[in-house]
């Protein structure tokens, strides 16, 4: 499909219909720390720059930030997932609900530690803060079946007020095979959208509406290699009917976007020539610009336009960033 047949207003109308889209998103949920300092000299003990405090702040993370730059889009967003009954937990619903995101039906567990990224970033040397060191608190053991069974009542309940449902995998154990089969059997039911964005292996949500990954990991999952416009052009039609999905989206940094949808047919959007400042969280934009136009009956080459116009949005920014409608609507004057 020609690019050039998408025309502005009709771009400018979804746009502004995304008020209208009510989300679930349900996968892995984490809170991202910040902390600035500016280096000082090296330790004595460690060839290791010494920092000195300057500032730092806390964003929701993983799972967390597809839901916020859906709510920043303009839609009514829930969110599903597990924390733990720890101080972070208290800090990640405060930014949720303060951001426009219902995390009420969060499933708190005392057996469980509440995600934590923290990226420890030096300033003042080079143009943009650099990143030296992340530390994470992650609990990976296996959820526990009252867990599960908690997060599937959440999952059902919400789910029944949503036009889409959107599938965030992290790989830190909330999307498990009992939470992809109940995220499925409800948007089937109920005859909505599903979309995922996995890190993982994408044959476990077969049947989804909409699979959306990396060059890398689709290259992993798919076990072909993608390096040239003919290998996109070959293999994503066969992946999409292998893994049973409408839609196949594959990022490809600043290549932009290559998608597949048996309506639509294969197309590619070119990267947005952008001064990059931090690529984390830009798929998180891509997959919730998707899940607004899938559930607003776009198709999946306006549904890459606008997701590779977002992105460029984001990564300009440092950290977890979201795209706004009004920042959106300008990026197509």
């Amino acid at each position: 499909m020609k690019l050039n047949n998408i025309d502005r207003q009709q771009l400018i109308d979804l746009i502004t219909s995304f008020h209208r889209v009510s989300a679930l998103v349900v996968g892995d949920v984490c809170l991202d720390r910040y902390i600035f300092g500016e280096p000082i000299r090296l330790s004595r003990e460690a060839p290791v720059p010494v920092l000195e405090w300057r500032r730092e702040y806390a964003l929701p993370g993983a799972a967390s930030n597809p839901a916020l730059n859906l709510a920043s889009l303009g839609a009514q967003v829930s969110l599903v997932g597990v924390v733990g009954d720890d101080s972070a937990a208290v800090e990640l619903r405060e930014l949720l609900d303060k951001h426009g995101v219902d995390s009420s039906h969060l499933v708190s567990s005392p057996e469980r530690r509440t995600t934590e990224k923290t990226r420890i970033l030096a300033e003042g040397l080079l143009s943009l803060p650099q990143q030296v060191a992340r530390v994470d608190k992650v609990d990976r053991e296996p959820l526990r079946s009252h867990q599960i069974s908690d997060l599937n009542k959440n999952i059902k309940n919400k789910a029944s007020e949503a036009d889409v449902i959107l599938v965030s995998d992290y790989r830190v154990g909330v999307v498990n095979p009992e939470v992809i089969s109940s995220c499925l059997e409800a948007s089937q039911y109920l005859d909505i959208p599903i979309l995922v964005d996995s890190q993982g292996e994408l044959s476990r949500f077969k049947g989804y509406k909409c699979i959306r990954c990396n060059r890398r990991e689709a290259e992993r999952s798919l076990g072909h290699k993608l390096e040239t416009e003919a290998d996109f052009e070959y293999v994503l039609p066969q992946a999409a009917k292998y893994l049973e999905c409408d839609w196949l989206v594959v990022t490809r940094d600043s290549n932009g976007i290559s998608a597949y949808s048996q309506d639509t047919g294969y197309v590619h959007v070119p990267g947005e020539k952008v001064t990059v400042v931090d690529v984390v969280g830009a798929g998180d934009t891509v997959i919730a610009v998707l899940a607004l136009v899938m559930a607003l009956g776009g198709d999946v080459a306006t549904a890459s336009f606008l997701a590779n116009k977002a992105a460029s949005l984001v990564v300009q920014k440092l950290g977890n960033a979201c795209v706004s409608q009004h920042d959106l609507l300008q990026s197509l004057r």
